[in-house]
């Protein structure tokens, strides 16, 4: 299957997706672990197309003598250095002129093309993809990484079937059991997002990332007992603890432990922020009172909370006086930009939103929070 068509834009596979929950994690196998948007120049694609240099030299970056192969490896192992020291800008550098110097290497290319998936550049990085499946069908990255770009462009059952062969030809791609799992996620099947997290960690007993996104599966299939544990597991192990507490204080919170919950909510966005993750759990599950104690405590912490908060807290008085009538409450709907601990999408687990396929649903733990 080719992975050089445009996007898809037709609705199919975007606009139908599910609304999912909760916030899922990973770490993303042999790269820097920062999203390539806090250290990649805007101006990168240009660049890359026009084949400008992005610096000049640094020192100890190999001259050119010896054949043109030793010079490639010499470019590679500058930019896996470069890398290793969170530069990407100059890693990219180095891989584009391994890659020119030796187009038959395979690394320089798959390096190149991880970093462009990673900037929310799929298109730019497929032909570098294709290039290195056709030199190594059997190149378990390479298929992760074709995955990634099927996915970024609505294509759900090729990213699947894409994810699914780097497993099979490397069961210790550890990043590739979250992408595959968050596509069964959009696709509507938490049941399989949960049978693949649980095989991962029979696998890789240790990972928080896995333990949340786990977590994540059995909350949307109404288990928030099974997600509690597995939420716990991850803030043991050091996974993301921001939104591992989110997604504790949410499962907490449906449980009806709402003071643990509120804990909860504070360790990861402040007491602030645990106000008005409260208050709004309670605006939605039609306790107007409730809501409005503890989001007029939110505005009252910190003003930053204000815009967010205080809509809500106008939400809320509106519901008490509904209720105090005898009149039902009216349904709080979603809230633009999203909700401080409401369920969100697998932040950072497929590329960054570019607007053009499901990444668009994912984000960090700060964009769809209650602020």
């Amino acid at each position: 299957m080719s992975i050089t068509a445009t996007h898809d834009t037709s609705s199919k596979g975007r606009h139908a997706l599910p609304a999912l929950a909760l916030l899922l994690l990973m770490t993303l196998s042999g790269c820097a672990a920062r999203d390539m948007g806090d250290g990649t120049s805007p101006s990168l694609m240009e660049r890359h197309a026009t084949g400008k240099s992005l610096a000049p030299d640094a020192p100890g970056t190999p001259q050119r003598q010896g054949t043109p192969a030793a010079e490639a490896e010499a470019h590679l192992q500058r930019g896996l250095a470069y890398l290793a020291q969170d530069r990407p800008e100059l890693a990219f550098e180095h891989f584009s002129r391994a890659a020119s110097l030796a187009p038959e290497m395979v690394e320089p290319r798959l390096q190149r093309a991880r970093l462009l998936v990673r900037r929310g550049m799929p298109n730019e990085a497929a032909a570098d993809i294709e290039a290195v499946l056709a030199a190594s069908p059997q190149h378990a990255r390479a298929w992760e990484l074709a995955g990634m770009v099927a996915f970024d462009r609505g294509l759900l059952d090729e990213a699947e079937a894409d994810f699914t062969r780097a497993i099979t030809l490397d069961p210790d791609l550890a990043s590739c059991y979250a992408h595959l799992g968050a596509v069964h996620d959009y696709k509507g099947r938490p049941d399989l997002a949960r049978d693949v997290y649980a095989a991962a960690l029979v696998r890789f007993p240790q990972s928080g990332e896995l333990h949340n996104n786990l977590g994540v599966a059995f909350s949307m299939l109404g288990d928030d007992a099974s997600a509690l544990h597995h939420f716990h597991e991850a803030v043991v192990l050091g996974a993301s603890s921001e939104r591992s507490w989110n997604n504790m204080g949410l499962a907490l919170c449906r449980l009806g432990r709402f003071d643990e919950a509120f804990e909860a909510f504070r360790n990861a966005g402040g007491e602030a922020a645990a106000h008005n993750n409260l208050g709004y759990f309670f605006l939605v599950n039609g306790d107007a009172s409730l809501a409005v104690q503890h989001l007029q405590r939110a505005v009252e912490l910190e003003p930053r909370y204000y815009v967010r908060a205080a809509e809500n807290l106008k939400r809320a008085r509106l519901a008490a006086r509904f209720a105090a009538g005898g009149v039902p409450v009216p349904a709080a709907g979603p809230q633009a930009g999203g909700i401080a601990g409401t369920p969100v999408n697998k932040a950072g687990v497929l590329p960054p939103a570019t607007g053009k396929g499901p990444g668009t649903r994912t984000t960090g733990a700060g964009e769809r929070v209650i602020q």
